[in-house]
């Protein structure tokens, strides 16, 4: 759902310390803020319980963009076919990190720019991402497109 947006309104509620309103069906900023701060703090550990609460059913995924997007009928589904696509080799993922500010959009979007790190086939490697989620009404990630490319990624040895 589009929102009308000027400068001018902008203004207006930045003058009187407001903030213009949300769609009722869209999460809060602080809550997606929540969410993918959650999801960078996940990379790593692997946290059993995340997927459930915080991916939403037929979740969808291109990472990287570019790549086939998968769907799956359920987050569990989701998951497994992007490892099974994603890890051809063996895989561990190490850390990540935030390296800007979340950027949001006037509804239920936002953006992250991270930096990931892992061990793919017995080398070290880097990655930095930015990461576009879209977030359903009950504030669950219902898409995520990972924006990255060859030249994203250091080999670290």
């Amino acid at each position: 759902m589009a929102t009308n947006f000027s400068f001018s309104a902008l203004l207006r509620h930045l003058d009187a310390g407001t903030s213009p309103n949300r769609s009722p069906s869209s999460p809060t900023e602080e809550h997606m803020r929540k969410v993918m701060e959650a999801y960078v703090a996940n990379i790593g550990k692997a946290d059993p319980e995340f997927a459930a609460k915080y991916m939403a059913e037929g979740l969808t995924l291109a990472d990287p963009v570019g790549s086939d997007p998968l769907a799956g009928s359920n987050t569990q589904e989701s998951v497994s076919e992007v490892l099974s696509r994603l890890i051809d080799v063996p895989f561990t993922p190490q850390r990540a990190e935030l390296i800007s500010p979340i950027r949001f959009s006037l509804e239920n979007q936002a953006a992250m720019a991270f930096k990931f790190w892992a061990e793919i086939d017995g080398r070290n490697i880097s990655i930095d991402i930015i990461d576009v989620m879209t977030f359903d009404a009950s504030g669950k990630i219902c898409d995520i497109r990972a924006y990255w490319g060859i030249e994203n990624v250091t080999l670290l040895d």
